[in-house]
């Protein structure tokens, strides 16, 4: 309700309609009261214009109540108000002027003005009510009024001129008061909202809640983010007021309509929307025991899926890398007696002039060489050290990689580009492994452009924006190519240990990659088009997302803690349109 009664003057408008109903139900009173007294007094001309004052300020409570529905803008609702004064100033007129107790109402509509348009032009409603007082006043001390102190029998005393500036004086001294507290209590009202709204707007949670007529009363940041509101054609600040059904819009947010309006209350549906596993829950939103509406709690589990995912992947990597182990340490010491015996024969065949003897043992030569870069690859896999992690340029790791890739590129029509964004951050991590992932990325990109006519390797660092796994801030790198690109069924696998779409391939250069990242807390995500090429980018926490940093600034933790927002260190899969040119790119292994 309070974000309500801020952003909409709408909502505002009806308060005052519900308010002036008040005022006028009073100003009823106050006219009925006079009436009484003037039948008693048997004052013929003195009923009929109260007569008629009751009549008009009957009419005057329906239009203003009706009026008030088209009110839009603040403005508008000030001069609402403004005319209140006016109304009631003609209904003190017609029932004793200063000492009539009408002069409640303009406390009331003093009051009703901090309520909704707090802060707004502060001590004017007192003086516009001091001012209609002081006409009042005027006019009746100069007895220009319908029903005059002697039409009335009052005592000449109470009517004095004295009297009456003592009324006003007092009236308007305390108009005044009641507007300085209004203020204090208005902002301390609306502190507390604002603490409401901020303790809210924090929450990991998206809250949205509705009224019982299905008009959407209150929604914080979170739920315009995971509901992805702020793209809708209705700006994010305009959506309160609206009906669920327009605020909400799209097929793909139709579940949670349906669970807002579900006779089962409380009730809970998942809901995948945008790459987003979301989580709806939907409870009664009461007060004073009485169901006032319902609130919908939207909570992201994307990132604990993930999490476990991650955990799944890191328990089959870990037995992986045992078995790795211990195969790689059982094949590696026959493997080098083999490849002496095998070098050895070569060199005798070759003394002896027996060339086809030395050529097969050659062969054994280099296929025990083979075998032997496996084992290595299953020893680095199954090895890896714990990062040790500091302040990396990533910039530079990128330039690195232009300058290496002179002294292992086969491909002389290769168009290198690197792009290094200015706000590239520095990021917290272990930089010799960073360079093997950047290394290894390059490869296997060089592999996919061997076969292409026009190859063309394009190597950028940067900021990520508000949308990337590890929020704003961290620090990205990127490995595009215009190769072949992958297929939507292998990519999935193309990281999982010991798969390969190379003939040659081991299938552990991207299960290290993913390992080293995961270990960094930071992401891979893969985004590949079949037939026009693949981009691979890894996001790492950045320094200024560390808690040592956060420390450094007055915030807390120690150099041991990890990054502040961690991320999962999974893949992400991202594909984009394409379809596979067959004369272009030779079938892949599957």
């Amino acid at each position: 309700m309070a974000a309500e009664l801020r952003h909409h003057p709408t909502a505002q408008a009806r308060l005052v309609g519900l308010f002036r109903l008040l005022l006028v139900a009073l100003a009823l009173a106050a006219v009925a009261g006079f009436l009484s007294t003037a039948g008693t007094l048997k004052i013929g001309p003195a009923a009929e214009i109260l007569q008629t004052l009751l009549i008009g300020v009957s009419i005057a409570a329906g239009v203003l109540v009706v009026v008030v529905r088209w009110v839009n803008q603040r403005w508008q609702l000030a001069l609402h108000l403004v005319f209140d004064l006016l109304w009631i100033g003609g209904v003190l007129l017609c029932t004793g002027g200063p000492s009539s107790p009408g002069v409640a109402l303009l406390f009331a509509v003093v009051l009703i003005g901090n309520l909704v348009l707090p802060g707004v032009a502060p001590f004017l409603l007192p003086a516009l009510a001091g001012l209609v007082l002081a006409v009042v006043a005027s006019l009746y001390l100069a007895r220009n009024v319908p029903l005059s102190p002697e039409l009335l029998n009052v005592q000449p005393e109470l009517v004095s001129q004295s009297r009456v500036l003592g009324y006003l004086a007092v009236q308007v001294v305390a108009l005044f008061l009641v507007d300085l507290l209004a203020q204090v209590l208005a902002r301390r009202t609306s502190e507390q909202r604002i603490f409401a709204d901020e303790v809210l707007d924090q929450l990991a949670e998206g809250v949205l809640a509705i009224d019982r007529q299905g008009v959407v009363v209150y929604l914080n940041a979170e739920a315009i983010r995971l509901l992805d509101l702020h793209r809708q054609t209705v700006p994010a600040a305009e959506l309160v007021g609206l009906q669920a059904s327009a605020a909400i819009p799209g097929d793909g947010l139709r579940p949670a309509l349906n669970l807002l309006r579900d006779p089962r209350c409380p009730a809970m549906q998942r809901l995948d929307h945008l790459g987003r596993n979301l989580v709806l829950r939907v409870s009664p939103l009461t007060s004073r025991k009485a169901v006032i509406g319902r609130i919908l709690l939207i909570a992201d589990e994307t990132r604990l899926r993930v999490l476990q995912n991650s955990a799944h992947r890191a328990e089959r990597m870990a037995s992986l890398g045992e078995m790795a182990a211990g195969i790689a340490h059982e094949v590696r010491n026959p493997l080098t007696s083999l490849r002496g015996c095998a070098q050895e024969l070569a060199e005798i065949s070759a003394r002896g002039g027996d060339r086809d003897a030395a050529d097969l043992a050659g062969i054994l030569v280099g296929e025990s060489d083979r075998i032997a870069r496996i084992v290595e690859d299953f020893l680095a896999f199954s090895r890896q050290r714990p990062p040790v992690r500091q302040s990396l340029d990533v910039g530079r790791v990128v330039l690195e990689q232009k300058t290496l890739l002179g002294g292992r590129n086969n491909l002389p029509k290769l168009q290198v580009e690197v792009e290094v964004a200015p706000d590239t951050p520095a990021a917290w991590a272990d930089s010799d492994q960073i360079r093997q992932v950047v290394t290894n990325l390059v490869a296997n990109a060089l592999d996919a452009l061997a076969d292409i006519p026009e190859p063309r390797l394009t190597l950028r660092s940067g900021q990520a924006g508000e949308d990337g796994p590890l929020g704003a801030g961290s620090a990205t790198i990127s490995v595009a190519d215009n190769g072949c690109g992958i297929p939507f069924d292998q990519q999935e696998r193309v990281f999982a240990p010991f798969y390969s779409t190379k003939a040659q391939g081991t299938g552990l250069g991207l299960s290290l990659v993913t390992r080293i990242i995961r270990e960094h807390e930071g992401v891979v995500q893969l985004a590949s088009s079949p037939g026009i090429g693949t981009t691979i980018t890894i996001h790492l926490p950045a320094v200024s997302q560390t808690r040592e940093y956060r420390r450094a600034l007055g915030g807390g933790g120690t150099q041991s803690n990890p990054p502040f927002n961690p991320g999962s260190g999974v893949l992400t899969l991202t594909p984009t349109a394409g379809s596979w040119d067959t004369d272009r790119c030779p079938p892949l292994k599957s």
